[in-house]
């Protein structure tokens, strides 16, 4: 395995580590990595740089890199909106490699907030043929409501709850209203569903992957497939004891391993 940082773009603002493995796969294509929130490109508990490291071990390249104003990456001087800056940036680090490896099809991997420009890219630019979803987009159903009275007696909830009571009363302002940092185009479960079948139908592999850290809208494994169908289409790894962040090592490992699995199932190398 090899790791070297480059900058590149239409502005050559863009920052990121390209990892390439010893032994490429034949046929196989790069995945892409970006920020995680205000994180920078090695992903909450270096997530980021672990993943892109086991699948090197499997043959793929990847590229980690930071979105246009955030962690060594220049802002652009422009005047778009920050989804469709990293929708740019991310078919701009397609481009880049492109012409460095000869990547023509891409696999894009998110976590949280990064889903939103996974998703927007995918629907516009096809040669993103696969995508990697971690607690992205969820809706309620009737499957969750049902399961939902279960949450009152499990003492690691409520633990978890007030965590995050204390560091939303941290975020506020001294005049008492959120300190907004930046805004998030959650579409409507309907406009998801369509967003869905388009994907589908033009056959990229999808993977989504749930925790505890989205268990306000998501708690058992079947809830993506009793909603939205595709069970065939679609998978679902569901992590109901890790936290939003993968904070424990043994639930990244599982994370990596889950992955690689899906990746080796979707993309085989050709005989």
């Amino acid at each position: 395995m090899r790791e070297r940082a480059f900058s590149f773009g239409s502005h050559q603002g863009l920052v990121g580590v390209l990892c390439e493995p010893e032994t490429p796969r034949l046929g196989a294509s790069a995945a892409l990595f970006s920020n995680v929130g205000l994180n920078h490109r090695v992903g909450p508990n270096r997530t980021w740089v672990e993943t892109a490291r086991r699948l090197a071990e499997a043959g793929l390249t990847s590229l980690r890199f930071d979105l246009s104003g955030f962690g060594d990456s220049e802002a652009r001087p422009d005047t778009r909106s920050d989804l469709e800056r990293a929708v740019l940036d991310t078919r701009e680090a397609m481009d880049f490699l492109g012409a460095k490896c000869g990547a023509d099809r891409f696999l894009l991997i998110a976590n949280c907030s990064g889903v939103d420009s996974l998703h927007a890219t995918a629907l516009v630019d096809p040669r993103v043929v696969g995508a990697v979803a971690i607690d992205g987009y969820v809706y309620r159903n009737e499957g969750y409501a049902q399961r939902r009275p279960l949450r009152l007696i499990q003492p690691a909830r409520w633990a978890r709850y007030w965590r995050r009571r204390s560091a939303a009363q941290a975020s506020l302002s001294p005049t008492g209203g959120v300190q907004e940092v930046w805004k998030r185009d959650i579409p409507t479960r309907e406009r998801f569903a369509s967003d869905l079948a388009r994907l589908v139908e033009r056959g990229t592999k999808l993977l989504f992957v749930y925790t505890s850290g989205v268990d306000t809208h998501y708690n058992y494994r079947e809830q993506f497939h009793d909603m939205f169908g595709f069970r065939g289409e679609t998978s679902v790894l569901f992590f109901p004891r890790a936290d939003h962040l993968f904070s424990r090592e043994s639930d990244r490992q599982e994370l990596y391993a889950g992955i690689a699995a899906w990746i080796e199932r979707e993309f085989p190398v050709p005989a």
